[in-house]
């Protein structure tokens, strides 16, 4: 961040400018603040460039397909002005250090950094591609480092095949180096979403090893080895090198789907500590500063916009070269269920609150490349991972994660989630319904006789408002339909149907939960949270996360035994791991549990993901598979597993996990506290537990901190 010249703005739109943050080909990145004291990003172009229409258009569609992705692991916009003397947008600002800079400054990241790097990277692209769009520059100057997770940034070519109108016949856009062989060739496949996921590859083997697939040389040699050359993998860790070069395969329908991807990447997060100590002191540093500039104001909100609309069919070929198969047009006006152009205004739904994002300048040169003539892009969104969605160790879960880190406004990126039915309407509605058997369930129903217990506020509003991380199968995560479903989400609308009001969900990153819940944007939070004195006074791993909270014990989570269909083995419960072969989840509790005294030594063997863990007891690689229990029973309940596993023995070493409430919020507390005893009572509670495959997990009756 560098102090303002006498030559720059002290103002753009309506944001005081205090800093810049970073200039490039196209323009400037200044730090702004708002009225109330929010921190942005603004971006503008280039006096030269605000001249020319062509690019004004260019501008304008890249605000209009920034405002269209939404997610945590991207940067939506704010405001724009694309047709003020000299056009901007802004963007909530977060902390940030481009993985350009990091990887410059302190050289390649670990193993494990990378690892979370390239699951957020592959949600933000499903994000994306569930638009009917193609990032087509995603590189690392485009990519940042923030305390909560990476973010993608910069739409400014994401139409430029799209629109052939704006795009000079011969001229394919991109970062040699990045960007995948069909961007290159004179005759070739389309530019699909496969490109992105090329791309990835490319951002992976920088991330690892400091440089990049076809190392370092003059753009036209970059080129040159694109199309002709195999990239260059060495250096890269076991798993790394061949999720790599999976992604850098020549041809785009022999790179894996994003869903596949997703599997073998695992669940984004945790982020709580992910990065290496110089990016973090840098992160600190930039967030010393923006209090110094600002002040700080008041809490971030989080974004209401629909959750990215994952398509339904995990099996489709992602990438289709067939325009009849592609299911966006490329117009952009057609994404979304919108109708005419996309607005520059806003997006074809309300946005009452924004998000926390982050800008960083590209200092990087697009390529300009003559090939033949533009086509329009095509790209059939990619599924999520089939169910069960990858799931996080048990630490996820009982583990003591730090707060919201160095984020500015001090929240967590959040949006709102949305029913999950066909079509994205975006008409709101208490959760996002859906269920294993196709049910749905949600809004406000009965129970209005019980709202006077509520406090006033909410029944003012009618609404409650709750925080969850969606990335918990079978708790609650993005289903093959879009939709966010589990038995949170269940349970929720069964709580607001007897409260007599709507349960809305607003997604979170697990670590900003609590702060958001102690910021006062959510009003309780339900994300298999296990109920401990730490969390409690306001603490977890040694970090502050508020004035602390009650916990409203609704579900056990513990460790399960996974084995084949049959037992051949003759698993019954722990004490028979002795001399077994064990599969477990690198880093998690599991592997804690199968190494404390008296485990007879098993033989253990570790994955990223429980998809893998489950696959190697059903090829029969381990003998017995340990993770955590709800997950595990999901997997046999839905069959995912090819109906060739089941589970033995009970729980093992279960824990209470409760509906976060503010101390402060007795009266709510109580309300759903009695809500739920209510639904334990008439069996609403089991159905929707045997409903998930959960039934192990049940509590008998709701307390709160576990009834002291």
């Amino acid at each position: 961040m560098r102090p303002l010249s006498k030559h720059d703005p002290r103002q753009i739109g309506p944001f005081r400018i205090t800093g810049l943050l970073g200039g490039g080909g196209m323009g400037r990145v200044y730090l702004g603040h708002s009225a109330d004291g929010r921190a942005v990003a603004v971006k503008t172009a280039r006096s030269e460039l605000a001249d020319d229409q062509g690019f004004r258009t260019r501008f304008a569609r890249e605000v209009a397909a920034a405002r269209r992705v939404s997610g945590p692991f991207v940067t939506p916009v704010v405001d724009a002005a694309p047709h003020d003397d000299v056009p901007w947008m802004a963007t909530d600002y977060v902390p940030g250090v481009s993985l350009t800079d990091a990887v410059r400054d302190g050289g390649p990241l670990p193993g494990p950094t990378v690892r979370l790097l390239t699951a957020g990277l592959l949600h933000a692209l499903a994000a994306v591609h569930a638009q009917g769009l193609v990032h087509r520059d995603l590189k690392p100057s485009n990519i940042l480092l923030t305390a909560e997770g990476p973010r993608v940034i910069d739409f400014g070519i994401a139409y430029s095949a799209a629109e052939t109108a704006l795009t000079a016949t011969g001229t394919a856009l991109g970062t040699p180096g990045f960007m995948a062989p069909e961007q290159l060739t004179m005759s070739g496949p389309e530019v699909t979403g496969a490109a992105d996921v090329f791309a990835l590859g490319g951002v992976i083997v920088f991330a690892a090893t400091g440089g990049g697939p076809y190392g370092s040389a003059d753009p036209q040699v970059l080129m040159y080895r694109t199309v002709h050359e195999e990239p260059r993998l060495d250096g890269l860790p076991d798993g790394l090198r061949e999720l790599a070069a999976d992604c850098l395969a020549r041809e785009p329908g022999q790179r894996p789907a994003l869903p596949v991807l997703m599997n073998r990447a695992g669940t984004p997060g945790p982020y709580a500590d992910w990065l290496p100590e110089p990016v973090s002191v840098r992160l600190r540093e930039l967030s010393e500063e923006l209090d110094r500039l600002s002040g700080r104001g008041g809490p971030t909100r989080p974004l209401r916009l629909p959750a990215a609309p994952y398509p339904s069919d995990p099996s489709a070929a992602p990438y289709s070269s067939d325009p009849s198969a592609a299911p966006y047009s490329s117009d952009p006006s057609a994404a979304s269920g919108t109708s005419g152009p996309v607005g520059l205004s806003g997006t074809s739904g309300p946005v009452d609150a924004v998000p926390t994002a982050a800008v960083q300048a590209d200092a990087v040169p697009t390529a300009f490349v003559t090939k033949g003539p533009a086509a329009p892009t095509r790209v059939q969104a990619p599924a999520p991972a089939p169910t069960p969605a990858p799931a996080p160790s048990r630490r996820r879960v009982l583990a003591a994660l730090a707060g919201a880190g160095a984020v500015a406004g001090g929240g967590a990126l959040g949006w709102t989630l949305w029913t999950g039915g066909t079509g994205n309407t975006g008409s709101r509605t208490g959760g996002t319904g859906g269920s294993p058997d196709g049910s749905k369930s949600g809004g406000k129903s009965g129970g209005g006789a019980r709202t006077a217990a509520l406090p006033k506020g909410i029944r003012d509003k009618g609404v409650v408002t709750v925080g969850l991380d969606p990335t918990y199968a079978p708790m609650g995560y993005i289903d093959t339909s879009g939709g966010t479903v589990g038995v949170d989400i269940d349970l929720g609308n069964a709580l607001g149907r007897e409260l007599g009001v709507r349960f809305e969900f607003e997604s979170a990153t697990f670590d900003g939960l609590l702060a958001g819940l102690d910021a006062g944007r959510f009003d309780l939070v339900m994300s298999a949270m296990t109920d401990t004195r730490d969390r409690q006074e306001g603490r977890t791993g040694g970090t502050g996360t508020g004035r602390g909270v009650d916990m409203i014990d609704y579900f056990d989570i513990g460790l399960g035994l996974l084995v084949r269909k049959g037992n051949p083995e003759g698993v019954e419960g722990p004490d028979d791991l002795s001399g077994r072969t064990v599969a477990v989840e690198r880093g998690g509790l599991a592997r804690d549990y199968v190494g404390e005294t008296g485990r007879g030594n098993p033989k253990v063997r570790e994955f990223d993901t429980v998809n893998e863990l489950c696959e190697d007891v059903r090829a029969g690689r381990s003998e017995v598979g340990l993770a955590d229990f709800p997950v595990l029973a999901h997997t046999v309940a839905t069959g995912t597993g090819g109906g060739a596993l089941e589970l033995v023995g009970g729980q093992l070493d279960p824990a209470p996990c409760g509906i976060a409430v503010a101390k402060s919020e007795t009266d709510l507390r109580d309300a759903v506290r009695e809500a739920l005893d209510r639904i334990i009572a008439n069996g609403e509670y089991a159905k929707i537990l045997k409903r998930w495959g959960v039934e192990q997990g049940a509590v008998r009756r709701a307390v709160v901190n576990g009834g002291k």
